[in-house]
């Protein structure tokens, strides 16, 4: 039984025990985990669109657009036309309250994380993970 061996099982594990968590601690403010990533993704990215959205959530394109088409419905965001294949992607003033209202819990979230961690693991960690995304994309 190798299973609880894997390295890719433990960080699945580890990562929806993540969400599960931030996804319950972001349902008072009607929003997924995903969605206010894109949101932060938005205000803090220059010249975003949904290309260079996908890849620094490392998604498709295909998620991107139905996570922007959502925060468009909800009125989070607007998008303009610049060309046939080019959007303008903007915040809209909820789409900036929902980041402003969300930011403590979420800072306070992220902080929890790190808690039982010294600089150094967390260094650690990061650098590690990276490296196991780097062989996983080598394998593709």
């Amino acid at each position: 039984y190798e299973l609880e061996k894997s390295l890719g099982f433990k960080i699945n594990r580890t990562a929806n025990k993540l969400n599960n968590k931030y996804n319950q601690l972001l349902q008072s403010f009607d929003i997924a985990p995903e969605q206010r990533a894109t949101l932060e993704i938005i205000k803090y990215e220059e010249d975003v669109n949904q290309t260079k959205i996908a890849n620094i959530l490392g998604k498709d394109k295909t998620t991107i657009s139905r996570t922007l088409n959502t925060l468009e419905n909800k009125n989070l965001i607007t998008k303009s036309q610049i060309d046939k294949r080019t959007n303008l992607i903007q915040l809209t003033k909820k789409g900036e309250e929902i980041l402003n209202d969300s930011f403590s819990s979420v800072r306070d979230f992220r902080k929890k994380l790190t808690s039982n961690l010294r600089e150094e693991e967390i260094n650690q960690l990061v650098s590690l993970l990276e490296k196991v995304a780097l062989s996983v994309e080598k394998e593709s």
